[in-house]
């Protein structure tokens, strides 16, 4: 165990130190995940095509994952959105409801909780590397209630996704009357395509119910695990995990049983324990404490009086060994007795 927390502080104070290079670099990779998966989509209009026929697919993704880099959260909405919208082009009725939806969700909410709308990102990419319930979890233990939303938003655009490329995907004839139309009949249209936005959005919400069910057992779960780990009990933060699983395993097996849900129980249960071993490995490197050498402390001021628990961190910078020293018994001397 020693070894284990010996390597463990070598890992965090080499991340301190070269954390100015380090956090760049993990927001420059994230940026590669999240435009390498929106330029992956391809349902661009002709015209688009060629606008960007110059420069391949692994480029743009490229120069978009730096400006999302060197750019504030604000900046990269407007580039995700942009980026997404003109991937849904070839359909103008699609596109125009992506763009007023992601815009509404950047106007009411991401441009005023910067921090908490990066959420909505690391909830679609775990759906997509299959650890999605890593992140009620994870929100939980880190950020405020508040970030039920965009984990909402993040599990509903997740929904989706299926039934855009279901109404994206293009036949002969309508792919090769989107190829004709220029930007004028692009313009003319747009007022018949705001006027079916409405219908669009509604019909996702009504084809892809289930949604519903996950989006409140994973609020359910990250409101669970916020009040717990911040109980003034020892180990709050691993018992607010370990509740948390708990919580999202009988979530959805009551939605299964009683909602008429389509997860499989099994799956459910194995990917819940990874993600909260994962959970408890984030929680490792975050910091562990030492309960045994816990203190209360008692002070005071001219208008309050503090009890403050105070429990200090395990820090081991080396392996500690404790050296005994053994010293041989030697025989006892027969002639010393004769003397006595």
């Amino acid at each position: 165990m020693e070894q284990i927390l010996v390597a463990r502080e070598s890992i965090v104070k080499f991340f301190k130190r070269f954390e100015v290079f380090i956090m760049p670099l993990l927001k420059f990779l994230l940026g590669l995940f999240v435009f390498g998966g929106i330029t992956s989509v391809g349902h661009t209009h002709a015209m688009v095509d060629s606008i960007g026929s110059g420069a391949s697919p692994e480029l743009l993704t490229f120069l978009f994952a730096l400006l999302f880099t060197v750019m504030p959260m604000n900046m990269s909405w407007i580039i995700i959105i942009l980026s997404v919208t003109m991937q849904f082009s070839a359909n103008i009725q699609v596109a125009a409801a992506v763009f007023i939806f992601l815009m509404l969700v950047f106007l009411f909410y991401a441009r005023m909780a910067t921090k908490e709308s990066i959420l909505i990102i690391f909830t679609i990419l775990a759906f997509h590397y299959n650890v999605p319930y890593l992140l009620p979890i994870v929100a939980g233990l880190y950020f405020p209630v508040t970030a039920v939303i965009p984990v909402t938003v993040g599990v509903f655009v997740h929904a989706q996704i299926d039934g855009l490329f279901r109404i994206m995907a293009p036949t002969p004839v309508t792919a090769a009357a989107a190829a004709d139309r220029d930007i004028t009949e692009i313009l003319t249209e747009l007022p018949g395509a705001f006027s079916e936005v409405y219908t669009t959005v509604m019909g996702g919400f009504a084809s892809t119910d289930t949604w519903i069910f996950t989006a409140i057992i994973f609020a359910m779960v990250l409101v669970l695990v916020h009040f717990v780990s911040r109980q003034a009990i020892d180990y709050s933060k691993e018992i607010a995990i370990g509740l948390g699983c708990v919580m999202m395993i009988f979530g959805f097996i009551i939605s299964v049983l009683f909602a008429d849900g389509s997860d499989n129980i099994g799956l459910v249960i194995l990917g819940t324990v990874v993600c909260g071993l994962i959970a408890c490995l984030i929680r490792f490197f975050d910091g562990i404490l030492d309960y045994q050498r816990a203190e209360a402390v008692q002070f005071e001021d001219d208008n309050n009086f503090y009890h403050v628990k105070v429990v200090p961190k395990v820090i081991m910078t080396k392996s500690q060994r404790s050296v005994k020293r053994i010293r041989p018994q030697l025989p006892e001397n027969p002639l010393e007795k004769q003397e006595e």
